[in-house]
Parts: C-alpha cells; sequence; structure tokens
C-alpha cells in the first residue's frame, strides 16, 4: 500500500490554511456591514429609478440592465443581514433575524421579479414588462420594506 505524498498533505494543508484565512478577512463589524447593505439599497434606488425612468422613454436594454442589478442586489440581501450586524445607523428591525425565512424569502421574491422583469425587457415584450413594473415596488421591494425596514421619516 501507498502511503500519501508529503506535499500532497501540505497542499491539502495550505488549502485549508488558505481558506480559513480568506474567511476570518471576510467578517467586517456590524458598522461595515450596515454601510455595504446601505450602499447596496441605494444603488437599488438607482436601479429602480433607471427601470421606471427607461420604461418610459420605451429603452428596454436599459431596463433590462437596471433590472438586473436589482435581481443580482436581492440575492444578496440575506448574506448583508447576519445576526448581531445593528447599529443605530441602521434601518433594519429585529424582525429580520426572528422571522429569517420570510425575509429570505421576500429577498428571493425580488431576485425573480428582478429577472422576469429583465427577461422581458431584453425581449422587447414591454406589455408584460409594464406589468411587473407596476407592481414591482410593492410586490417586491415592499414585501420586505413594510415588515423589515423601519419606515422613514414622515416628512
Amino acid at each position: 500500500m501507498k502511503r500519501p505524498s508529503i506535499g500532497l498533505t501540505f497542499l491539502v494543508a495550505g488549502v485549508a490554511f488558505v481558506a480559513v484565512a480568506c474567511a476570518s478577512m471576510q467578517a467586517k463589524s456590524p458598522a461595515e456591514t450596515v454601510d455595504a447593505r446601505q450602499k447596496m439599497m441605494k444603488e437599488n434606488g438607482a436601479a429602480w429609478k433607471a427601470v421606471q425612468d427607461n420604461a418610459k422613454a420605451g429603452n428596454w436594454a436599459a431596463v433590462a440592465t437596471a433590472a438586473d442589478t436589482l435581481s443580482k442586489n436581492a440575492a444578496r440581501i440575506p448574506g448583508l443581514f447576519p445576526a448581531g450586524s445593528m447599529t443605530p445607523d441602521s434601518k433594519a428591525k429585529p424582525e429580520i433575524w426572528q422571522k429569517w425565512s420570510e425575509f429570505e424569502a421576500s429577498a428571493k421574491k425580488m431576485e425573480t421579479e428582478g429577472a422576469r422583469l429583465s427577461a422581458l425587457a431584453k425581449a422587447g415584450n414591454a406589455q408584460a414588462a409594464n406589468d411587473i413594473i407596476k407592481d414591482f415596488g410593492r410586490n417586491a421591494c415592499g414585501s420586505c420594506h413594510g415588515p423589515f425596514r423601519v419606515p422613514p421619516p414622515q416628512k
């Protein structure tokens, strides 16, 4: 029977070391996490505005690009809400972690709706794309913002 080579042992140990090092380097403070998710949410706001403006202008390629951004960002949402990532600047409600599966489902819904909108816009199907746009804010964004985000102050 052959014994594994020392080189193979070092290779496996090295890969494990690098994986642990990378994982520990990615750990962020709560303030960094809140900052990252607020930055992404502002990006979503800009993408949503681009969807609305370009849909009105009939620029379906731009709608598709912005909707794709919304979909991809939605897939990242749960990862930006690790337990313990609250700060005074956070607008997240504790219900996120109390109802985690519902929170994940809301993010998945936005991901799915964004992907559907992107596909329809790429295909130039203005009527179907507009049907999604009409309810996207309420059905996709609002499914999370309502139950899981502190409402902005009334002006």
